[in-house]
């Protein structure tokens, strides 16, 4: 029978191995302490896979382990075959913890995608901004040469 402790162990390590999430990321998705995932990591061995070494897009890290994920939801939820069991509710805590996994990723990544948009409107707002005080910077210096132009000289010139 797996805990929900446990199912939160299982998806910590798969996200360790085939991603190259840092420790101190999935202290931050699991809510444990970095140095409790780092001893853990080191006692059982977590090994990092040779695909996770390369640089990868996020789009890429994040579709495998919603694929790994989506797999031990089916594999729990559904059993195998003919030794199907019922769900009690180890495994409906388990696809509960595998879902909200699922879903904070969708929020990570739904985040990036509004983030780009949001810093591009603040780009193109400030580069509204910039422009008007160019205008009036143009303004005010054609207007303070018409007043030099205008005034007369007081006194003798050289």
């Amino acid at each position: 029978m797996l805990t929900r402790t446990h199912e939160r162990w299982i998806t910590a390590r798969a996200i360790y191995e085939e991603t190259r999430a840092t420790v101190e990321q999935l202290a931050a998705a699991t809510g444990c302490k970095a140095a409790t995932i780092e001893a853990r990591a080191v006692r059982e061995k977590w090994v990092r896979s040779a695909e996770s070494t390369r640089p990868a897009s996020q789009n890429e890290r994040l579709a495998k382990v919603v694929d790994r994920l989506i797999g031990e939801v089916e594999a729990i939820g559904m059993g195998s075959g003919e030794g199907a069991t019922l769900l009690d509710k180890a495994r409906i805590d388990a696809i509960s913890a595998l879902t909200r996994t699922l879903e904070k990723i969708g929020e990570i990544t739904r985040g990036s995608d509004s983030a780009k948009e949001n810093q591009i409107k603040r780009d193109a707002d400030m580069a509204g901004i910039l422009r008007r005080i160019d205008q009036r910077i143009v303004e005010l210096a054609e207007g303070y040469a018409r007043q030099l132009v205008r005034r007369k000289p007081e006194g003798p010139t050289c």
